[in-house]
Order: C-alpha cells, then structure tokens, then sequence
C-alpha cells in the first residue's frame, strides 16, 4: 500500500481531491467517500484505489491501496495505487 506525507497538517479532502482529478485526467473518476477522510478513484468497473487521509505528528499522510477481489486488488495496488499515490506526490498540497 502506497503512502504519500505531506507536511502540513489538516490538508482538505476536498483540495486532494481537486488536484487528483487534475494530475490524473477526465479518463479517472475522483469521488468524496462518506466519511470526511475517505476518498476513492476508479478508472472503468475493475480498476480502483481508496485513499484514507490520517493526520500524524504536524504532517498529513494519505494512504492509498487497491479495491476490488483478491487478484484484482493485487493487480490495482501496483497500477492505480500507485499512480494516486504520485499524483498526491505531485500536488502542492503542502501550501495552505
């Protein structure tokens, strides 16, 4: 499971999932979960990550791991895991 830390704490679900959405395209789709730290992406039926927002010591870290059935899951935490993950990365989300 891949993790991203950003350091700036409290940082807005709704600003991470603005940036996902940009750095990733009109091909994924980006969508508030129903808890205020919870997030999901999916590209198509199969392939998808859900992205958990955890505040730890002043920084903000988002851990992102496959969805999806066993070999599905496995096949999701190495593609679209992943490129979450850089694009959290990517995202100037350590400025207020």
């Amino acid at each position: 499971m891949p993790t991203v830390t950003v350091a700036r704490a409290d940082v807005p679900r709704d600003q991470v999932v603005q940036a996902v959405r940009q750095e990733l395209g009109s091909d994924y789709t980006v969508q508030p979960g129903s808890q205020d730290n919870v997030f999901s992406v999916n590209r198509g039926s199969l392939s998808g990550a859900k992205v958990h927002i955890k505040q730890h010591d002043g920084a903000t870290q988002f851990h992102v791991h496959g969805t999806g059935l066993i070999i599905g899951r496995l096949i999701n935490e190495l593609g679209i895991a992943r490129r979450v993950a850089s694009a959290i990365t990517k995202a100037p989300l350590d400025q207020a």
